[in-house]
Order: structure tokens, then sequence, then C-alpha cells
């Protein structure tokens, strides 16, 4: 209907600039709206894992969580602070806990069933699983939790490692891109990861302060006889102990040997440790294998996983075979 000219102009009519103002805003909430739905739905942000901080091991997960992150993937805390399935009581009879870094830990792109240490526990029964692994972690941090905090909940232990976690020292929450608390919006959550990105940008490369050779023996070393001594605390108490070194792309791949000074000092220390790589080179890989294997080139995808947990199940079968006879 047009209007006569005698009609009263509308408000967006007597307030032009008002108006446009106001249309920008409502499109600025609607775009706000939808970005934050895309992000949550889709992208699994918002809702991230609840890290503590503590100064023996620096961080780890909080207890008794249970989210949905990237593609879906379920993750679940226990009231141990593990990933698993179930919560866990004081028998440490039939329990088996995973210790060591990201790479055990999984990421929140995998699921917890699809974990190595969910799936080298299948077929076993009357055994269950917990994965203590944390991102970021190296040697200090996993000695830290086991035998400074006296964190023994299980009779049988797997401690997978990386070569760099030989590297790492005990490193605090901050500046890390893990929460203490639930963001208020994943768009929130995002921001502070590229935030966190660009802060890093101030720093110097982690590997910049190991050029020193001294500086390096001694490190390394350091972590060793860490290692050693969580072997001898864990195996004092009665528990199994199995120590593996989980190659990456390179080391399966590409030729490239193992570390000669970690290698060194975990002899000298008479650590007994299972190189993966050893076991996995005799297996025939077709093309394509390594991006079905890793996520990253270091860290496991679905298949990597599915992967270490038959080579690290294969053992578990023997020592409970063998606990169970001595119980007999």
């Amino acid at each position: 209907m047009i209007n006569s000219p005698s009609s009263k102009p509308s408000w967006f009519q007597q307030n032009p600039r008002k108006a446009s103002c106001l249309l920008f805003g409502i499109s600025l909430l609607i775009l706000f709206v939808l970005v934050e739905y895309v992000l949550r739905i889709f992208a699994g942000l918002g809702n991230p894992i609840i890290y503590q901080a503590n100064p023996f091991y620096g961080y780890r997960p909080a207890p008794n969580q249970e989210v949905s992150r990237f593609a879906g993937a379920k993750i679940k805390i226990n009231n141990l602070g593990l990933r698993a399935n179930e919560d866990w009581d004081d028998d440490v009879k039939g329990k088996v806990l995973f210790l060591g870094d990201s790479v055990t830990y999984g990421g929140s792109y995998i699921g917890n069933t699809q974990l190595f240490s969910y799936l080298a526990l299948k077929g076993i029964e009357d055994y269950q699983s917990g994965n203590a692994g944390v991102n970021g972690w190296g040697v200090e941090a996993i000695y830290g939790l086991v035998v400074e905090s006296n964190f023994t909940p299980a009779e049988i232990y797997v401690t997978l490692l990386i070569e760099g976690d030989f590297y790492r020292h005990l490193s605090g929450i901050r500046g890390l891109p893990f929460w203490c608390r639930k963001p208020n919006l994943a768009i929130e959550e995002l921001l502070f990861h590229y935030l966190t990105l660009a802060n890093d940008n101030r720093y110097q490369s982690w590997d910049n302060f190991y050029r020193d050779e001294k500086i390096v023996h001694q490190l390394i070393e350091k972590s060793v006889i860490k290692l050693k001594e969580m072997d001898n605390f864990l195996k004092s108490k009665g528990f199994i102990h199995l120590i593996y070194m989980s190659p990456d792309a390179r080391h399966l791949f590409h030729d490239q040997g193992k570390d000669p000074i970690v290698l060194q000092y975990l002899m000298k220390h008479q650590v007994n440790i299972t190189y993966l790589v050893d076991r996995l080179k005799l297996l025939n890989f077709q093309e394509g294998a390594a991006e079905e294997i890793y996520y990253d080139g270091g860290h496991l995808d679905i298949e990597g996983h599915q992967l270490w947990g038959e080579i690290i199940g294969e053992d578990l079968q023997k020592v409970i075979q063998e606990k169970q006879k001595e119980r007999l």
C-alpha cells in the first residue's frame, strides 16, 4: 500500500541513521549466535576438559567430567581424574593404569573406547584400564604423580613415552591452552586459543635452551634417573611396570634413528624399556600407512591406537597370565 502525502512517516523513515545502526546490531547479534552455535555443535568448542593445578606434577584433568568434543569424540574423566568409562574403587586388583603424555591421552579427537589404553585390555577378562596421560607431560610430571603424590590405584602400570619427554621439564598450567574453569562461550575458547598461540611468539622455542651439550646430558640423565626411581618404586610395592617408547612417523617410515643420548642413559641406568619401533618395523605396511596411523606425525589416529593397543595388549596378556598363575 502506498502512503498518501498526509501519512505520518515511520520511525525508520524519521531516523534513518538509528535504523541503520539497529539493523546492523541485529545482524551482528544473529551472526554471533550462528557462529556460537556452529562452534559448539560442529567444532565441539565451549566445553573443554577442566584441569587442576598441582605443585608435584603441574596439572592434570579434574575428576568427574564427561564432554563431547571434536567430531563428536566422547571423553569421560572418572572419579580419579583418569580417562576411563567407569569409576575406580580403592582395590588395585584388576586395574591397569596407563601413564604418559599427549600421545597416551589421545587428544580430544579420540573417544575413550578408541584409545590404545582401552583397546589393549580388550579380550582380557576381569581387568579394566585407566588412562592417566596428560597433554604436555614429561618424565618429571609422571614421576610427580606416581612417586611424589603416591598415586598407585592399580596393580599393573604401563608407561608410554616419546623421546621428547626426556627433554621436558616440569611445567605449570599458566600460559598453556588449558582451562581451570568452563568458558562462558565457545567463541571465548576459540579466542583464547589464538591468543595463546600469539603469546607463544614472545618466547624462544624450548629446544633453543638445549643446544649446550652438557645441559642436554644433565637434563636427560635427570629424567632417566626419575624414570628408574619410579620403576623401582612401583616394583617395591609388588606392582608390574611396563615401559614403552612410542615412535613418531620419522622413526617408523623415514629411518630416523633412536635418540643416542636418551638411549645412552637408559642403558647406563638399566631401564628396561621396549622401543615399539623395533616391533612395528616387523610389520608389512602398505603405502599411505603413515597417514592412517598418525594424526600429525607424532600423535596417533584411530588406526595407530588400534595398532599400539594390539602390541601392548599382547604383553599384558602374558604378564596377567603369569600373575594369575602366581595366585593359584
